[in-house]
């Protein structure tokens, strides 16, 4: 890392304390470093008529200051800018350092410059992983888990414990290594009460090896095993824990989806099944409970149940499966192979389980698999290839590999995937999530990070009964494992006394995120009291003494991840009254007359460009429009975040509704706000009318329903009053609704003149479904456009905005 000495100054602005204060704990850098910032004027910057775009890029250097000697490299596409940086920050300082740069009027945005990597897909060398179709890519089969990909971000789960319930398991050089003790007889605790179902000479003790669960003919007739036919060993168990976690990229057999996760093995089967004593005793064990004195000193973050039986769940197994979830271990158990409805068959059944039915190759349903509401998620779970042995029997030393169906099958994939999913993300094993919720929000982030299912597999599924859709590890290693995004909002310039809002935001990052938690520090300057710290827009009284204020803004997600970003408000005196330039108090339903002339000029439409100030008061937080009409010139309205005439820019408005007059709808905070009313070319006089209107009420993000747009039609609509969903509660956006007869590829797009659009494709009929794809700029515009294919269904589309609270028209076309 290269000297930072010259950062000096902007890590004293933006860091540094005057008093103590309590830090929340830091993160580290999760997205590299970089030495470039990406920098777009705007096509109306006030320089633009007199200087060239790198003077323009320059001065807006100049303004930061800070003693950063950054400097202009390069033109780009899109009338974009690099500026080079001199030396290598984090991405996070870089962010700092282009918040900065965006005060500047002129800027549109800036940006970190952010290196970027192919994709990492790892394929281990496992002779073998050719034949495991169920772990590739979905663009080659549509039932395949993507794991590849997934082990791009993360193979090694070492200090995940994932515990398998079945038939025990056996010594295999492809697998060994991954159990508890690094061998069978020492990798759990074998449950099996009876002597005769357990095989081995005794009852339940310390050694789970699968001593094999062969039916004789003579044990067909014996009454203990009736309903069970003659059949060879089935060493269910070993495969089930080869498929979790084989030894894997060992030039050996084959490979797991969790490499190097820890295998607890607690037997519960035997000859013809296992009881649901049992059973439960193990499912409670596996996840910590001391059970007849038998202590568990590895409880299990995941525990998988590849067996069932038919019934309801009952009080037994429910009570188990409650007890293991409270502790932090996720459920995941087998849908069942009878080709019936999974309400049948428990113990996938019960609440607070994962439940898992089985996908063909193709992505189409397996013909023996259960389906039906109950199910959460579909994994691959036809010709799965995992460790066995070759024995009849009695275990050999024929140590084998062979290809299973069933959903038991399916299970282990999705087990294995939880496993990837706690190894990607510390927060979900270190405490700093209450242990009890870990189950919950996993099978959470499992169901919203599912692909679609596939279609025109002859039996194909949907979500009526194969669950949300099918498991994609990347996806799902994804969700818990990208950081939010933090905005601290503009920098401000207030007068003493005057009431501040911090205007803070969060996007949760990853599939079905949330935001948890908002945490505000200030940083430097004269101290203040926050009304509440850990409120997304707390507010504060500006000082009695001039002075820059620097907050820092962390955000926390529901997976424990966190960012951050600053902004700064600048104190000063309240500025001598300049006559015609002095701000006049405009009220709510009341409409002012103004005149452009020589006197006052624009603070950010340029020295030659006339304008008038208003100030603008609200007590509480309202949805409001202003308008600013004149038959004499072309409008131009700006909304600044502050009470003088300096403050930045929160939002502006050329020409509304097909007019040169100018319109802004915005939803506010409580707190005071200037408008500055000019025209847009310069030099221009004349007579103009400005009017501020309150909604009757601020329109809630749930208020937002979908219209619904036919297929080959385009509609209209206005960023006005509605809040976004997906994007955040300081954007605008739009709902529509469109449905698929059957599969179709569809190609959306989201126009606008006035702004940059953001589009996001949802996965259902409400604006809370869960994102498919999203979309910013298209074909080097910023219009928005995506472009999929869809099974039949229902889809909702969030039209929205790049940048936050912005107003204006649009067109959706679905085609």
């Amino acid at each position: 890392m290269l000297p930072r000495l010259w950062l000096s100054p902007l890590v004293l602005l933006l860091t540094a304390q005057v008093w103590a204060a309590e830090q929340p704990p830091l993160q580290p850098q999760l997205a590299g470093a970089t030495d470039q910032i990406i920098v777009k004027l705007r096509p109306t910057a006030q320089r633009s008529m007199m200087f060239s775009a790198e003077t323009q890029v320059e001065a807006a250097i100049a303004n930061v200051g800070l003693g950063i000697p950054a400097s202009y490299e390069r033109s780009m596409g899109g009338n974009a800018h690099v500026v080079q940086l001199p030396g290598i920050m984090t991405i996070q300082e870089a962010q700092d350092y282009a918040t900065l740069l965006r005060t500047d009027p002129d800027v549109e945005y800036a940006e970190p410059d952010q290196l970027m990597f192919p994709t990492a897909d790892i394929t281990p060398n496992d002779p073998q992983f050719l034949s495991q179709w169920h772990y590739g890519s979905a663009s080659a089969d549509g039932g395949a888990a993507n794991l590849p990909a997934a082990w791009g971000e993360v193979t090694n789960a070492p200090e995940i414990v994932v515990a398998v319930v079945d038939t025990g398991v056996l010594d295999h050089p492809d697998l060994s290594a991954r159990l508890l003790g690094g061998q069978a007889a020492t990798s759990g605790y074998d449950f099996v009460n009876t002597p005769a179902r357990a095989n081995d000479g005794d009852g339940r003790d310390n050694n789970p090896s699968d001593p094999g669960d062969w039916i004789s003919a003579t044990d067909a007739a014996d009454s203990a095993f009736s309903g069970c036919s003659v059949r060879n060993s089935s060493w269910h168990g070993t495969h089930v824990a080869g498929t979790v976690g084989a030894v894997s990229n060992n030039a050996v057999g084959v490979a797991g989806v969790a490499w190097n996760a820890k295998i607890l093995m607690a037997r519960g089967m035997g000859k013809c099944g296992g009881y649901l004593s049992d059973i439960s005793d193990a499912i409670r064990w596996s996840s910590g409970e001391t059970i007849n004195g038998v202590p568990n000193p590895n409880p299990a973050k995941v525990i998988n149940l590849s067996l069932g039986g038919s019934g309801s769940c009952g009080s037994t197994y429910q009570n188990a499966i409650d007890a293991a979830t409270s502790r932090g271990a996720a459920v995941v158990v087998a849908a069942g192979n009878s080709n019936q409805n999974v309400s049948t068959h428990r113990p996938a059944n019960c609440n607070n389980v994962i439940a898992v039915t089985a996908l063909a190759r193709t992505g189409g349903k397996a013909s023996f698999s259960n389906t039906g509401e109950g199910v959460d998620i579909a994994a691959p779970g036809v010709s799965i290839l995992s460790t066995l042995n070759g024995g009849k029997t009695t275990p050999t030393d024929q140590h084998t590999y062979a290809a299973y169906h069933g959903t038991s099958m399916a299970t282990p994939h999705v087990s294995g995937v939880i496993a990837l999913m706690l190894a990607a993300n510390p927060h979900l094993r270190d405490g700093s999530i209450p242990a009890s919720e870990i189950p919950a929000l996993l099978e959470q982030k499992l169901k919203a990070s599912a692909r679609l299912f596939v279609t025109g597999t002859g039996n194909d599924c949907s979500t009526a009964l194969c669950g949300a859709g099918a498991l994609d590890a990347y996806r799902a290693v994804m969700s818990v494992k990208t950081p939010p995004l933090a905005q601290a909002g503009a920098n401000q310039n207030v007068s003493m006394g005057a009431g501040v809002t911090l205007q803070g935001t969060g996007t949760a990052g990853g599939y079905g995120g949330n935001i948890r938690q908002y945490h505000w520090q200030q940083t430097a300057g004269t101290p203040v009291a926050l009304s509440n710290n850990t409120a997304a827009n707390p507010t504060f009284v500006a000082p009695a003494t001039a002075g820059t204020l620097a907050f820092r803004l962390t955000v926390t997600n529901d997976v424990g991840l966190t960012a951050t970003s600053v902004t700064n408000v600048t104190v000063g005196a309240t500025p001598l009254s300049t006559s015609v330039c002095d701000p006049a108090v405009l009220n709510n339903a009341e409409t002012l007359t103004g005149q452009w002339a020589a006197g006052c000029t624009s603070q950010h439409r340029g020295s030659g460009f006339y304008a008038r100030y208003y100030r603008f008061t609200l007590a509480t937080a309202a949805t409001v429009k202003f308008d600013l009409k004149s038959s004499k010139q072309d409008a131009y309205l700006y909304l600044l975040a502050g009470d003088q005439t300096t403050s930045s820019v929160l939002a502006s408005n050329d020409d509304s509704n097909g007019t040169t007059d100018s319109q802004l709808v915005r939803n506010l905070p409580a707190g005071t706000y200037l408008l500055e009313a000019t025209t847009y070319a310069a030099g221009r006089a004349g007579e103009f009318t400005i009017s501020a209107t309150l909604a009757s009420a601020p329109t809630t993000q749930n208020s937002c329903e979908p219209t619904a747009v036919a297929l080959g039609a385009t509609t209209n609509g206005q960023w006005e009053t509605c809040a976004a969903r997906k994007r955040g509660s300081t954007y605008f956006a739009g709902y529509y609704r469109f449905t698929l007869t059957q599969a179709a590829t569809v190609t959306i797009d989201l126009k606008s003149d006035q702004q940059d659009t953001f589009l996001y494709l949802l996965n259902g009929s409400s604006a809370d479904s869960s994102v498919l794809a999203s979309n910013d700029d298209s074909n080097g515009s910023t219009n928005s456009q995506i472009k999929r294919t869809l099974a039949a269904g229902t889809y909702t589309l969030e039209a929205t905005t790049y940048y936050r609270q912005k107003t204006g028209a649009f067109s959706v076309t679905v085609k």
